[in-house]
C-alpha cells in the first residue's frame, strides 16, 4: 500500500523548517546567512520559501 507524501505549504516558519529538516535553529540561520535558503520578513516574523528548501537537496 502506498502512502501519500505530505506536501509542504508555500512558506514555512523557522520552527516548521526546524521540524521538517530535523535540525537546530542555528543551522537554519547558518543556511540563511550562507544564502542557501530564501526568506521573507513580514512584520517581525521570518518565513522560508518552500522552493528554496527543495533546492537544498538538488544542488
Amino acid at each position: 500500500m502506498r502512502t501519500k507524501a505530505k506536501e509542504l505549504p508555500a512558506i514555512l516558519t523557522i520552527a516548521d523548517t526546524m521540524a521538517y529538516l530535523s535540525c537546530s535553529r542555528q543551522h537554519i540561520y547558518d543556511l540563511l546567512n550562507a544564502g542557501r535558503i530564501r526568506t521573507y520578513k513580514i512584520g517581525r516574523r521570518r518565513y522560508i520559501d518552500a522552493d528554496s528548501l527543495a533546492h537544498l537537496f538538488w544542488r
